[in-house]
């Protein structure tokens, strides 16, 4: 009897660790261990039961007769809605030596569906033996069963760490609980949301972010309110639905919640022309525009930003007459500064050229416009404004400008000015002509061209026919002027859009699985590209999406990498490198570089 004592008492002390409420294992399979305990009993008393953290430890002393029926039982249950336990396993050994009428056997929801008669449990010092069954259920029960009524010698065993192993069943749930309310104005933005899941965070798997079809944001947060920000540069200015996405761990995913946010991040257009129209008259023709938020409100002065009011409205602009008179005095000069607000809250202002009201005597009493204030016009301005002598254009036409750079063409007024798209310091080709009333050619008349900021860029002669053509090196973007000099002056504008220069290099064009391809470079103007970024994009179906993402240093060099996947090959990947339009960055956005990389 003493020996059995101390079998028993070996077998509750070994150094069995408790079993954790709950680990997942795999999938949405969950371990739970004796926490999931709700009843431990002895039902007819002829035994006796002690627990000892995850080992149970059943002495029935000899009895005549000992009764038919259980012994000892333990019922587990799922601690988790939404949840099913999928099986039990445990342990097991006996320390008396012959078998008795005892079966083992294991129940789901009160149901016999499983038993092995005492036999199979090993004897001590033999190891435990191992069970595992097989289930479905919300409760499932381990008992020690006698077979039959009949004189029973003592009887020892150790059930060791029951655990089931419970499956979730039930998908997270989110909520987005904050989007930005307003028009975005910045390159980042934040979005708040809620995930739960009757398991906690064990039962949420990845959550993402997506805006406008693009991965913006992923990470395995688990439950409770999350907040993130994240960069918006590569999303285009718009209305764009966000969608918020969570994984089930072994379950469904959770469903999909989706908002819009509002990005704008681009002022509004806003151009005012000035065209006479009588004596002392002008017409002021105000275009306003903006293609994302709309166009909240636009105010037309005279002679600067406090100036009196000409003009104001909501709509994308007016024509309006307005009398010189009521502004300058003869022989003066006024310009009309147009302001405009987009719903978004950018405010943006542009001057018009300016208009002097004919002075006292002058042979004619039509207002003069010349293109832009005299300091921005340079040396061509400066001459006119000397009274030195110089011929009369009064009658001289301009047929416009021309380049094989140009995109296309827009209007400023009534005039129509191309669209050039050149290369920082590349050459660009412009041409036009210069005609009388009559159409016959301006010969041997001195033409300027002039840059944004009004400098000289270069100076040529008319033909016989009163054709020019010059070489433009634009480092500025902005509207470029042709004057011809004389009295007025004659001009002509284009506005040209400037690129800048990127040269690339390419490790290789053929790589093999598990291989990085690395692309580096340099951006010019270098005082202009540090931190600028730069994208690596890759073709899938119709739309470029984003590789990888870098930033300029101070000298304005990049250097890009991806590693392709090690498993696989045998296939091709379009790519390209992309410098973008960003805020602050007067430059028109440019593909720098195409390549085909095979991956063999």
């Amino acid at each position: 009897m003493r020996a059995r004592g101390a079998l028993i008492a070996a077998a509750l002390t070994a150094p069995l660790a408790l079993a954790p409420l709950a680990s997942a294992t795999e999938g949405s399979l969950y371990a739970v261990g004796v926490g999931a305990l709700v009843n431990h009993r002895v039902p007819d008393e002829q035994c006796n039961s002690r627990q000892d953290g995850a080992v149970f430890g059943v002495f029935c002393p000899p009895a005549a007769p000992s009764l038919q029926g259980a012994k000892w039982q333990i019922d587990l249950r799922t601690p988790w809605g939404g949840t099913t336990i999928e099986s039990i396993s445990w342990r097991a050994v006996r320390y008396h030596e012959t078998p008795t009428s005892i079966a083992l056997e294991a129940l789901g929801d009160g149901n016999p569906v499983w038993g092995v008669a005492e036999q199979d449990v090993p004897r001590s010092p033999a190891a435990p033996k191992a069970y595992l069954v097989s289930l479905r259920g919300q409760t499932v029960s381990l008992r020690l069963r006698q077979t039959e009524t009949r004189q029973q010698p003592n009887r020892v065993w150790s059930i060791i760490e029951p655990t089931i192993n419970v499956r979730d069943l039930d998908a997270p749930t989110i909520a987005l609980r904050g989007l930005p309310a307003d028009w975005v104005t910045g390159d980042e933005m934040r979005v708040d949301w809620s995930a739960a899941d009757n398991l906690g965070s064990d039962g949420i798997g990845q959550q993402r972010i997506v805006v406008a079809s693009r991965l913006k944001w992923a990470g395995a947060p688990g439950q409770g309110a999350h907040g993130v920000v994240f960069g918006l540069t590569d999303i285009p200015d718009g209305v764009h639905q966000v969608r918020l996405e969570a994984d089930g761990d072994g379950t469904a995913p959770a469903a999909t919640q989706t908002g819009v946010v509002r990005i704008d991040r681009a002022p509004p257009s806003a151009r005012v022309d000035v065209a006479p129209s009588g004596p002392d008259r002008v017409r002021l023709t105000t275009s306003v525009a903006d293609a994302t938020s709309g166009v909240r409100a636009w105010t037309l002065r005279a002679g600067g930003t406090a100036g009196p009011v000409v003009a104001s409205g909501t709509a994308a602009g007016s024509a309006v007459e307005a009398s010189l008179g009521d502004y300058v005095g003869p022989g003066q000069s006024v310009a009309f500064y147009l302001s405009a607000e987009d719903n978004a809250g950018h405010v943006t202002s542009f001057v018009s050229d300016l208009v002097g009201r004919a002075a006292p005597g002058a042979t004619s009493a039509l207002p003069t416009v010349l293109v832009g204030p005299d300091a921005e016009l340079g040396e061509p301005g400066r001459i006119e404004a000397s009274g030195a002598a110089l011929p009369n254009f009064s009658r001289i036409q301009t047929l416009g400008l021309s380049s094989a750079h140009a995109l296309g063409s827009t209007r400023a007024g009534r005039r129509k000015v191309p669209v050039i798209e050149g290369t920082y310091g590349r050459p660009v080709g412009v041409r036009g002509r210069f005609v009388h009333a009559n159409r016959r050619g301006l010969r041997g008349a001195t033409v300027y061209l002039l840059d944004p900021t009004g400098r000289t860029h270069a100076t040529t002669l008319t033909d016989r026919r009163g054709r020019f053509r010059f070489t433009a090196r634009p480092r500025r973007p902005g509207v470029w002027r042709v004057i011809a000099l004389g009295r007025p002056l004659v001009v002509t504008q284009a506005y040209i859009l400037v690129r800048p220069l990127v040269r690339t290099r390419v490790s290789a064009l053929a790589l093999r699985p598990g291989d990085t391809l690395r692309v580096s470079g340099v951006v010019r103007p270098r005082a202009k590209a540090r931190g600028k970024s730069v994208l690596l994009q890759w073709r899938r179906g119709e739309e470029w999406r984003p590789l990888a993402t870098t930033r300029t240093d101070r000298r304005g060099r990049f250097a890009l990498g991806y590693r392709f996947n090690p498993a696989g090959g045998g296939y091709s990947v379009r790519l390209r490198v992309v410098v973008p339009r960003e805020q602050g960055w007067r430059f028109a956005p440019i593909v720098a570089k195409r390549l085909r990389v095979v991956i063999g």
